[in-house]
């Protein structure tokens, strides 16, 4: 079986996974859209009756007088569906291999014996989790479209401010996702792709070694961890590089974390985990 029918199988398996954490996603972020935008809709009307003023004068008097984007993305529900989200894909990342050890009839054990490259099922498993992460990356996008939609529906148009994309994207949590250099990108998605590959080896060095091997696993992410805040310790003491540099020294320990994980990993499927 080839590697491209090895994702394949991934993503069918977790298929319905996504699609019931979209629609959980999507619901709470619509909820949050409504909330927040009604919540400030309800304060402005309650002061300008009370101080008797028109829309223009609130918007003009009072510092946070019009509603933007990011009122929604700093609003509390919004921020736990993204929690949520992150969460599940951690737990994921955990299920996609002890499934197929506890699960029915072993699964683990057929797929290593498929006529393929061991380490192919691991950048199988690997792929599926990065296409589920854009997946719900992609997602997000439209949500903002729906959340700017349901402000517009709810507030009157002299109390908002529109904000670009520029400015929609730059907040903290979008950033991470949707990084606006190539430099960024590379350290973003980097850092996740070696931590999930981090992940990966820690569960192939337990599932190798048993009880000594839960020893060797912490050992091992203790180890990784370390060499992936090295850029946080040379930004934290000094001011001596660009973030665009300390970005790139991100990147760069993000890739020896994933190679040094790889190589790994192959070793214990090829000679430590036998069927």
């Amino acid at each position: 079986m080839s590697y491209i029918k090895l994702v394949n199988f991934e993503v069918q398996r977790f298929f319905k996974f996504l699609v019931a954490l979209i629609v959980i996603v999507g619901t709470t972020q619509v909820i949050a859209a409504f909330l927040s935008a009604k919540s400030f809709k309800d304060h402005a009307e309650r002061v300008m009756q009370q101080e008797n003023l028109l829309a223009q004068e609130f918007a003009l008097n009072y510092g946070n007088g019009t509603y933007t984007i990011m009122n929604f993305l700093n609003f509390s529900l919004f921020q736990l569906s993204i929690m949520f989200a992150a969460a599940m894909l951690l737990i994921y990342i955990f299920f996609i291999w002890y499934r197929d050890w506890f699960g029915k009839s072993s699964f683990i054990y057929r797929l290593l014996m498929l006529p393929t490259e061991r380490r192919n099922v691991y950048f199988a498993k690997l792929t599926a989790i990065l296409l589920f992460v854009f997946s719900l990356v992609g997602m997000q996008v439209l949500l903002i479209e729906v959340a700017e939609l349901i402000m517009k529906w709810m507030i009157p148009a002299e109390l908002i401010l529109e904000s670009g994309v520029i400015t929609t994207y730059s907040h903290e949590l979008m950033s991470i996702f949707f990084p606006q250099t190539i430099v960024h990108f590379l350290a973003s998605y980097g850092l996740g792709t070696a931590i999930v590959a981090m992940l990966f080896t820690a569960i192939l060095i337990e599932r190798s070694y048993h009880l000594k091997g839960i020893f060797m696993a912490g050992f091992y992410l203790v180890l990784s961890l370390a060499l992936l805040m090295i850029p946080v310790f040379i930004g934290g003491y000094n001011n001596y590089f660009y973030t665009s540099e300390l970005l790139m020294i991100v990147a760069c320990m993000a890739l020896i974390v994933f190679v040094m994980a790889v190589v790994i990993a192959n070793y214990l499927l090829k000679r430590k985990i036998n069927v």
